[in-house]
């Protein structure tokens, strides 16, 4: 009888504790967010992340199979981005009409039946208009979950929020390549798997029905007001965007074309770089927000640009591969968190809607030229062609940083 009732002290002791902490945690996001949304949409960036994560490598391995040019398979994985900068014009206007839920999810099952669709042809046109079709549906979720973000979230914790997201897209970034080892890259149930997960992304977004914004915008988006207005955010999400898909995408076949490289590599990359930007991104966000956006953004990006250029000297050794990959993603992808940061702070109102989609649209426009040309490059020279890219890219960026420092204090 007193073991049973010092059991029952304990579990009423976790019960306690564990009440204590939810309360905790609600309190937190009370601070940071104006009304529900940011748990789910996180929930639905992991499932995305995962889909994302294992179909570019996915897609970049099935291809290899068929001998296509670096150049070439850039190409493919970076035509989605096409169809994503079509959503960010039209997206708000979809969303004012049918309503953020049924915009998204929509967009979501179009994606899914486009990701199966790749395996069943190997015609490269087709794979083009597969991948656009499908960045259709993708850039629906994409735009319009961070635009609700943006319009729940309040200034204070606008940094760590955004870093939250980023980090949940990178822990389905880690999860994705998972299924490649599993079941390989030339059978179709890691394509099955994959447009599966998408549809898993829908459910989240289903549960906060009653609790879209009201206030979308009505009007096309245009990145001008962003390149007009705040170059330095611009810059920042270009660098993004073009290394990031560019090392996501190439890398794999990269090291399956290298004699000295472990071919375990080719599937462990991947997930290094995912595992990376999901450790960093939040840390980077406090440092960011205590010593200033635009200094630190300078700080990490180059200190990324530099451990990526030096993937290429170090394939023989798994580790130092792995490391390289670790500090290149979590670094300079911890740009994306501080360029929308720098955003947020430096428009409001109907701005920010405008600016948001405007900043989608030139990371996807990063997404679709930085592939092409780092893979370009590779085809010239295999070791010096990513260094080549990636310092020109971080000459880019500081550059510019430099030439707008004094333009706004706010950052």
């Amino acid at each position: 009888m007193r073991l049973q009732f010092q059991f029952l002290e304990t579990v009423n002791g976790l019960d306690n504790s564990n009440s204590q902490i939810i309360t905790r945690i609600r309190g937190q996001l009370d601070k940071a967010t104006t009304a529900p949304g940011m748990v789910m949409i996180s929930l639905s960036a992991v499932a995305l992340g995962a889909a994302f994560g294992g179909y570019l490598p996915l897609i970049s391995l099935w291809m290899e199979t068929f001998n296509i040019s670096f150049q070439k398979i850039g190409i493919v994985c970076g035509a989605s981005a096409v169809g994503v900068v079509s959503s960010a014009y039209y997206a708000p206007k979809l969303a004012a009409r049918y309503g953020y839920i049924a915009t998204i999810n929509v967009g979501l099952v179009v994606a899914a039946i486009m990701t199966v669709a790749f395996r069943f042809t190997d015609n490269y046109g087709l794979w083009l208009a597969l991948r656009f079709v499908s960045g259709l549906g993708l850039g629906l979720h994409w735009v319009l979950t961070e635009a609700w973000l943006a319009n729940i979230v309040t200034e204070k914790y606008r940094t760590r929020v955004m870093a939250i997201y980023a980090t949940a897209i990178s822990i389905g970034f880690a999860i994705g390549p998972m299924v490649i080892w599993l079941f390989g890259a030339l059978s179709i149930i890691p394509f099955i798997i994959m447009g599966a997960l998408l549809i898993l992304a829908a459910l989240p977004i289903l549960r906060l029905k009653g609790h879209e914004p009201k206030d979308s915008q009505t009007r096309s988006a245009s990145p001008l007001i962003l390149i007009k207005k705040a170059p330095t955010v611009a810059s920042a999400c270009i660098v993004v965007g073009s290394v990031d898909l560019a090392l996501i995408s190439l890398l794999p076949a990269m090291i399956t074309r290298t004699p000295e490289a472990a071919p375990i590599l080719a599937l462990i990359i991947v997930p290094a770089m995912a595992i990376g930007a999901t450790i960093l991104q939040y840390p980077i966000a406090i440092i960011a927000d205590k010593h200033g956006l635009r200094k630190v953004g300078v700080m990490t990006v180059c200190a990324g640009l530099i451990f990526a250029s030096l993937i290429p000297f170090f394939l023989g050794s798994v580790l130092l591969t792995l490391l390289f990959g670790f500090l290149a993603a979590g670094l300079v992808y911890g740009l994306y968190s501080i360029g929308l940061a720098m955003l947020s702070r430096r428009f409001s109102g109907a701005e920010i809607v405008a600016a948001n989609a405007g900043f989608v649209i030139l990371f996807e426009l990063s997404n679709l030229m930085g592939p092409w040309v780092a893979g370009f490059l590779l085809d010239i020279n295999m070791r010096y062609g990513l260094p080549i890219f990636t310092c020109a890219i971080g000459i880019f960026y500081v550059s510019i940083s430099w030439i707008r420092r004094r333009t706004n204090s706010n950052y």
